[in-house]
């Protein structure tokens, strides 16, 4: 998703150093392997969580503010998605954050209102992909139907032609997503545990 976080000075790394939260944000376009790595975090020992579960993200109307359920690929029409956004619920990641006073904490995942959290995370880590491969994994993934539609696909192209730039401008660490999940979480970790 589009992000509108303020930045430091153009070209800063030191934005997300030294926060005194441990909570460590590894995003993405939709396939770039994020709940991958989730789970790759996990296996290994590690708190990590998905923005698509536990409720660390949902549905929200734009102009309410209702939060809405679950919604099926079937249902998120042009319409819908113009009135609604994903957006990651502030509580649950705040609370994500104060569990990692001593140790690390991942929130893998992306959403429209990530600015209101930035302030949380010790580090930002952006998986990076090409055009193909975004494609493709959409195309073929079974854990999460976004980006099925042509309508969804077309956004997830539109959004990642400008995310990678605008992460690398607010410093975050971007890794090479399209290498082999262990290696990626292997170079997630690197940039995470480094103090």
């Amino acid at each position: 998703m589009l992000i509108s976080a303020p930045a430091p000075a153009p070209g800063s790394n030191d934005y997300f150093c030294g926060r005194p939260a441990g909570l460590v944000y590894v995003t993405g376009i939709s396939g770039a392997g994020k709940s991958t790595v989730c789970a790759e975090l996990r296996r290994r020992g590690y708190d990590a969580h998905d923005s698509d579960e536990d409720g660390n993200a949902v549905w929200v109307d734009r102009s309410t503010g209702e939060v809405v359920g679950r919604v099926d690929s079937s249902s998120r029409t042009h319409a819908f998605l113009e009135r609604y956004e994903w957006r990651f619920n502030v509580l649950r990641v705040s609370a994500l954050a104060e569990r990692g006073n001593d140790r690390p904490v991942f929130l893998c995942g992306a959403a429209a209102n990530e600015a209101q959290v930035w302030p949380l995370f010790r580090r930002v880590i952006y998986l990076a992909i090409d055009d193909d491969t975004l494609c493709h994994r959409l195309a073929t993934r079974t854990t999460n139907d976004f980006g099925r539609s042509s309508y969804e696909r077309d956004l997830a192209l539109g959004w990642h032609h400008v995310t990678e730039d605008n992460y690398r401008r607010y410093g975050a660490a971007i890794i090479d997503g399209t290498l082999p999940a262990a290696e990626v979480v292997d170079d997630v970790l690197r940039i995470a545990l480094d103090t």
